[in-house]
């Protein structure tokens, strides 16, 4: 059966007041000159079911919320959506009695809320369902909205001579074919389970053959052997590590062995290094005390020689007054001298003791006495020194020859040990760095392994979802006949509308979009506005009447038309094709009554008269916006133009 859906009402609220527009006969027409608001109209309604609309300023700047009564399947609902400010993004769920708020369905998808498309398509009872789109290359799921299935319900004026429901947008093509393939279930939920599986293998194939790509890559740069060589080249070298590593223990033990020997000797070498330096610190210490003796010598011996000079002088210069002095030859007369100081150097006269030979001589004999005691105590102290030099040289001695019985030993049997482990240990380091290297280039290769068992098991698990696909698609096939019978019926209206050099016309049982003379729709502009204008209507209208005939076809009932006449000219041959459109719309909606909604929007009043027509008019003083001036026909223009601007 078709997709129940008819728009009631559109209530439209400005700051100042509002208005309600009703579609209240199978057919409504909303007519009225250009930019008085006809296209803003079915804009509004797109709004108000969550659409992403094409508003005009005017519309933005004026108009506060949109509020439609909807029949959706079995439901009567009333949505309102703000056009502007925060609470644009949701549309209000109101009760539809008291018109009390019920709940905000959110517009766009929200994690663990219903938004307002899911809403509208379980009240619809259309499936919900993601496709198995790809963009750049890769697996990008999309969900089948509301929103998308509007787009087989709304013929915009600015689409109508151009595309068919959107076929020529990248971005909606999947959508497009997996909306109609529901529409006649040429799918289901779980064919399009699996084609998501498919997609998503594609892609886990793609990523691990480029995987593969890589790490084969690295492998052929890195080193050349392969994994049967690197096998075969760890056994060896494990096989040498160990050799080496026994080595290795057996000359650290005979290391262990000789120093556990040595021990003695390094015992007594560090006694007779104790001696030695205690014996040197005692010849240190003597050669210090001797000279503290020389000292004493030395000075005995200067205290005697001035004695002796100073008698000398005392004796040869005391008889005489000097009047000038003995070294400069100066006169001394000149100058004051106090009594009791010498002309001469000016410093006291010596004491007359000082000056009695008696007294000096006793001087003399004392210096004597001292000097030969001094030196009589540095010749024992000499002898002590000389003592203590045999002793050191005896202990260094003793040092010299330990250390060259043990530099002797060492040198014949742990040296040539610790050079060898050296080289050992060196060797062992070696081959665990090669065993490293090559176990990461075998893990590279139980790498490469993996990935080809995993690239097997993706191609077997792709294969085995392609046939499911392929068995449930012909399970469906039987279905593809609905196609052909919806393609023998718009052939019939084209041909029944007479239109010029359209001989044949189908609808495409791959693609599901009209051909007219074998060209798609995009070619036939060339032949004209309103040829391609009344080809996309007929698409529409077919598939309505389809959706209504055929109670296994979810077909939406609804269909909403903006400019059905566009890019018809004026004379006699195009007004009746023209008129053929309306005829059309007349004898649906005599034959299929309240079960259909049309909702035309049209410059000029259809041509057609009936009781199934009902009409929404507008002009410059009564446009679609409830009280705003229009500011005349010079200020015109179209929805889609205004809103681009």
């Amino acid at each position: 059966m078709a997709v129940d859906l008819r728009f009631v009402s559109l209530t439209v609220t400005t700051a100042a007041t509002e208005k309600t527009y009703r579609f209240d006969r199978p057919v409504t027409v909303v007519t009225g000159p250009i930019g008085t608001g006809k296209s803003s109209l079915l804009m509004l309604l797109k709004h108000a079911v969550g659409g992403s609309a094409m508003l005009t300023p005017a519309v933005r700047t004026e108009v506060l919320s949109v509020q439609a009564e909807v029949i959706a399947g079995e439901q009567h609902i009333v949505l309102r959506r703000k056009i502007t400010g925060d609470g644009v993004g949701a549309v209000d769920l109101l009760d539809p009695r008291s018109l009390a708020l019920e709940r905000s369905l959110p517009v766009r998808v929200t994690e663990g809320e219903t938004t307002v498309s899911d809403y509208l398509l379980d009240a619809i009872g259309f499936p919900r369902e993601q496709v198995a789109a790809r963009r750049d290359g890769a697996a990008r799921p999309q969900n089948l909205t509301f929103n998308d299935l509007y787009m087989y319900m709304y013929l915009q004026a600015r689409e109508i001579d151009r595309q068919v429901v959107g076929h020529l947008d990248s971005w909606f093509e999947v959508k497009r074919r997996e909306l109609f393939r529901l529409m006649f279930a040429l799918t289901d939920s779980a064919l399009m389970e699996l084609k998501r599986t498919a997609s998503d293998l594609t892609d886990d194939l793609k990523a691990r053959i480029a995987e593969h790509k890589n790490v084969e890559q690295f492998l052929a740069a890195s080193d050349p052997r392969s994994d049967d060589e690197l096998r075969a080249e760890l056994g060896q070298l494990g096989d040498t590590l160990e050799r080496a590593q026994s080595a290795l223990e057996r000359l650290r033990s005979e290391v262990e062995e000789q120093t556990a020997a040595d021990t003695a000797l390094r015992d007594e070498l560090n006694r007779a290094i104790f001696t030695a330096q205690r014996a040197d610190e005692e010849v240190l210490a003597a050669r210090e005390l001797l000279g503290s003796r020389d000292a004493v010598v030395a000075q005995v011996q200067l205290d005697m020689a001035r004695l002796e000079r100073s008698a000398t002088a005392i004796d040869q210069l005391s008889p005489f007054d000097f009047v000038v002095c003995p070294r400069c030859m100066q006169s001394l007369s000149t100058r004051p001298v106090d009594d009791g100081h010498c002309v001469v150097c000016l410093q006291a006269d010596p004491s007359a003791e000082d000056a009695d030979p008696a007294a000096v001589e006793e001087t003399r004999v004392t210096l004597e006495q001292q000097l030969t005691d001094a030196r009589r105590v540095r010749q024992s102290d000499e002898a002590h020194l000389n003592s203590a030099q045999e002793r050191a040289h005896h202990a260094n001695f003793v040092v010299t020859n330990l250390r060259r019985q043990l530099d002797a030993q060492t040198r014949d049997a742990v040296a040539p040990r610790f050079d060898a482990i050296e080289d050992t240990s060196t060797r062992v380091a070696s081959l665990k760095a090669n065993i490293d290297a090559a176990t990461q280039l075998r893990e590279s290769w139980a790498r490469v392994r993996t990935i080809d068992q995993s690239i097997t098991r993706i191609k077997s698990r792709r294969r085995s979802v392609n046939k499911e696909i392929k068995d449930r698609s012909q399970l469906l096939a039987a279905r593809q006949t609905l196609v052909a019978n919806l393609s023998t019926e718009f052939g019939s209206l084209i041909r029944s509308w007479d239109l010029p050099w359209a001989t044949t016309a189908v609808i495409g049982s791959e693609n599901y979009l009209p051909i007219v003379n074998d060209l798609p729709f995009e070619e036939l502009q060339a032949s004209g506005g309103g040829i391609a204008t009344s080809v996309n209507v007929a698409y529409s209208l077919s598939l309505l009447a389809f959706g209504l005939d055929h109670s296994d076809v979810l077909a939406p009932s609804l269909l909403i038309v903006d400019s059905p006449r566009k890019a018809f000219g004026n004379n006699e041959a195009d007004r009746q094709r023209a008129g053929q459109i309306y005829t059309r719309f007349r004898t649906m909606a005599d034959a299929y009554g309240d079960r259909l909604q049309l909702i035309i929007a049209d410059n000029d009043p259809p041509p057609t008269a009936g009781d199934v027509f009902g009409k929404i008019e507008f002009d410059y003083d009564n446009p679609m916006v409830p009280g705003v001036s229009h500011p005349g026909p010079e200020h015109r223009g179209r929805t889609e133009d205004e809103a681009e601007a």
